[in-house]
């Protein structure tokens, strides 16, 4: 009898563990992925860089030297570093041409004395010719003074807006707005799209919008590789010779079509257990991209 009680109680002892061993079985597979399942590793992003320079978007030579040896510099109204607009006046010139200007004042003097003569109501067809003839000297005559009048006072006006420059050679320019630039060759050019969003990272690390404004159509070089300059605008200003990296907007990470388990969600693996995780998507001709919830290495798990 005794021997019946102690195999019972055996029997008893491993149905309880064959319970205990199917319940937690069933829990463990609830929360881990079974090693035949399917995982994808989201891999990086498709966003592309490049290297730029920063570089003015045109440069103009502007100079403070007499032209002659009578010519003086009469003001330089510009210093080192300064921005300048289109147009406005750098530096004035004066050139002593009174004798010049006295024989044109003269002659403006004449014509219009041979003028008041012939500017009678009774007018000969000959005093109409000779009065034609005394308009014309009267207008070459008062040309001639404009143009003494500049060259005695010549004044030198900045050719586009920018930042003077003096350099340590005595050359002054106008430089341009300062745009980054770049250069790719033929196997990129495609991916270099006109108006499209980049981000530009400084060498600090600091990250300004921007976007493509030009690229070439012809290459600058026609070795074994051709190879095309390019042009990134930014509204905030950087400084000439900065260097920096440009990164194109991404469609965000792809992924599987079977990775998507409802609408905008996955299932992310991490450590041995399965996460649901809702994300945000766009597709993309056949193709499904993650704008928001996943990172670069995550692994998902497929239908």
């Amino acid at each position: 009898m005794k021997k019946i009680k102690i195999a019972i109680w055996g029997i008893n002892v491993v149905l309880v563990a064959i319970i205990l061993f199917l319940v937690m079985g069933k829990g463990m597979n609830n929360s881990s992925t079974n090693t035949a399942e399917k995982t994808y590793t989201v891999r990086t992003d498709n966003s592309n860089y490049f290297n730029g320079i920063v570089q003015e978007n045109d440069k103009r030579a502007v100079s403070d030297q007499p032209k002659s040896e009578d010519e003086t510099l009469a003001s330089s109204r510009v210093i080192n570093g300064q921005k300048v607009t289109k147009g406005q006046i750098l530096f004035t010139f004066y050139r002593d041409m009174s004798s010049d200007l006295a024989s044109a004042n003269s002659e403006i003097q004449q014509a219009q004395l041979a003028i008041q003569d012939y500017n009678s109501s009774d007018q000969t067809t000959a005093d109409k010719i000779e009065l034609s003839k005394n308009q014309e000297a009267l207008a070459l005559a008062q040309a001639k003074l404009n143009k003494i009048n500049k060259a005695q006072n010549r004044t030198v006006t900045a050719p586009i807006s920018g930042t003077y420059y003096k350099d340590d050679s005595g050359r002054s320019y106008i430089y341009g707005s300062p745009v980054i630039q770049g250069n790719v060759n033929e196997y990129s050019l495609s991916k270099i799209k006109l108006g499209q969003n980049v981000t530009v990272i400084k060498n600090d690390g600091t990250k300004i919008s921007g976007n493509f404004q030009q690229k070439d159509a012809i290459p600058y070089s026609t070795h074994n590789v051709s190879y095309y300059h390019f042009r990134v605008a930014t509204d905030t200003k950087l400084s000439y010779g900065m260097h920096v990296q440009i990164k194109t907007e991404a469609d965000g990470y792809k992924i599987p079509k079977n990775a998507l388990w409802a609408r905008n969600t996955v299932k992310v693996l991490k450590n041995g257990k399965k996460h649901k995780k809702h994300v945000t998507i766009k597709k993309k001709d056949q193709n499904y991209y993650v704008i928001d919830g996943l990172k670069a290495g995550d692994k998902i798990v497929l239908k």
